[in-house]
């Protein structure tokens, strides 16, 4: 062994000639002096150091004085077969023109490292053996960063499996063995596509290959329903997600996967309690329909009874809120979504359900109508309040808009911007009194229906006749009543 305990006083050497090496060469100058994470010796024939570069210093620790003259083995850890080591790789070299391997080395302060090393013969002109160089590098981070690699794979809370090119697996996590049901290294070099079933084999090749030639972190079957098999056969659903990294073998593809078994169970849970409680929703509002049809039918042979008026126009107008309620539950009877009301659709089929209630006394009225279906949609808990507020509205108008029993009563549904419409029931008849009547159940309803919509209401002098413009919030446009 060389002393490692004192620096020595000769002077820092470059290299030394071997007979008939052509050292001096420029090339091979800047190799040695100017490459540092590699080290780069130059042995004799019986392997003894002639000379290196400062990247031996930086790796081994030793300063070249302290090593030259030395078997190259004396780098390494000792044992008794170290020397015969480091003469069988120079045999090898001598017949191969080159020996490559990865062997442990020994530094100054007595720590190891793992070195890639290569040794390759050098020859005279006339061929004649005049040493070896060997050019070594520390493996030491590549190393670490592939510990901590593996230990980051390992300690993923999903399964890891990292396949190479050709789609054997290479890496995996215990994660990855337990969901698919393998034990030990039963995973390591298995083809990746025994990992899912056989129906999805055949093409897959191909989508692998497609990925290697356009790697991109990204989900693996968007849209597309992915299983994986484990080792007994049985089918699971999973999501996976994939990752392109490059190593030194070559392009590899980690792939993280997830057993979504549970996730499935829970959501057909939701969408089977989803359905159970639309087809109840639906029934309610098939069934508070049907009442307030029965309500309906019990005013209107309560009317035929009354011989007073003023007492059948009270039970006509009970039957025509009650009417306004029963369409707004028929519509989402009809249409299956409980959420919203569409108010174009609402008004056309209720303008046609006042118009045959008040017969005789609409008889003569126009109403026109322009509320296209699917404009403007309100809420559910808006709904009953709007239907009510558009019942007294009309109602009102057809009753004292035109004491002659002619003219027309316009209705507009518009959509002023993305949160709020408008709704107009506007009439040329004959408009407001100069002195204000004792207020109806009717008139008293509307302001308070139009907070209860969180609508803002303005009657207006529509010269002649009344407009009454009302401004409420859409579906989805926020703001509770």
């Amino acid at each position: 062994m060389f002393n490692c305990t004192k620096e020595s006083k000769k002077p820092a050497a470059g290299p030394v000639p071997l007979p008939g090496i052509k050292e001096s060469d420029i090339c091979f100058q800047l190799l040695t002096h100017y490459v540092e994470d590699h080290g780069i010796f130059l042995l004799d024939t019986d392997g003894l150091i002639r000379s290196w570069n400062d990247g031996v210093e930086r790796i081994h620790g030793h300063s070249a004085s302290e090593a030259l003259g030395h078997h190259f083995s004396s780098l390494l850890p000792p044992s008794d077969d170290a020397y015969l080591q480091a003469a069988r790789q120079l045999g090898l070299a001598r017949q191969s023109g080159r020996y490559a391997c990865e062997q442990w080395h020994l530094r100054r302060d007595g720590s190891r490292f793992l070195a890639e090393i290569l040794l390759v013969p050098l020859h005279d002109d006339d061929g004649t053996l005049r040493g070896y160089a060997k050019l070594t590098r520390d493996l030491s981070p590549r190393k670490r960063l592939e510990e901590r690699f593996h230990q980051v794979v390992q300690e993923s809370p999903n399964a890891m499996v990292m396949i190479n090119g050709a789609g054997s697996i290479i890496l995996f996590n215990r994660l990855a063995e337990s969901m698919f049901g393998y034990d030990g290294d039963d995973l390591l070099g298995m083809h990746i596509e025994k990992l899912m079933p056989e129906r999805f084999r055949g093409h897959h090749g191909q989508l692998r290959q497609g990925f290697l030639r356009h790697p991109e972190a990204r989900p693996m079957g968007v849209g597309r329903e992915l299983f994986g098999l484990r080792k007994d056969g049985a089918e699971f659903p999973i999501e996976i997600g994939l990752n392109p990294i490059d190593t030194e073998a070559g392009p590899m593809v980690l792939a993280g996967i997830v057993d979504i078994t549970a996730r499935k169970q829970v959501q057909h849970q939701l969408e089977t309690a989803l359905q159970e409680k639309t087809t109840l929703l639906n029934e309610v509002h098939h069934r508070v329909k049907n009442n307030l049809q029965v309500i309906i039918s019990l005013l209107n042979m309560q009317t035929r009874y009354v011989r007073e008026e003023s007492t059948r126009g009270v039970l006509q107008d009970s039957q025509a809120r009650v009417r306004s309620m029963a369409l707004i539950h028929q519509l989402l009877y009809e249409r299956h979504d409980f959420s919203k009301v569409d108010l174009g659709e609402y008004l056309q089929r209720f303008n046609q359900l006042l118009l045959s209630s008040y017969g005789q006394l609409a008889g003569e009225l126009a109403v026109e109508l322009d509320a296209p279906a699917g404009l403007v949609c309100i809420e559910l808990q808006r709904a009953t309040p709007c239907g009510l507020l558009i019942n007294e509205l009309l109602t009102n108008a057809l009753k004292h808009a035109y004491p002659d029993g002619r003219g027309a009563i316009r209705i507009q549904l518009t959509r002023e911007n993305e949160r709020q419409a408008l709704l107009v029931v506007a009439d040329h008849g004959a408009g407001m009194p100069a002195a204000p009547p004792i207020q109806s159940l009717g008139l008293q309803l509307v302001p308070m229906l139009a907070e209860q919509m969180g609508a803002r209401l303005d009657t207006l002098d529509n010269r002649p006749g009344v407009r009454v413009e009302v401004r409420f919030p859409v579906f989805g446009a926020g703001g509770t009543p």
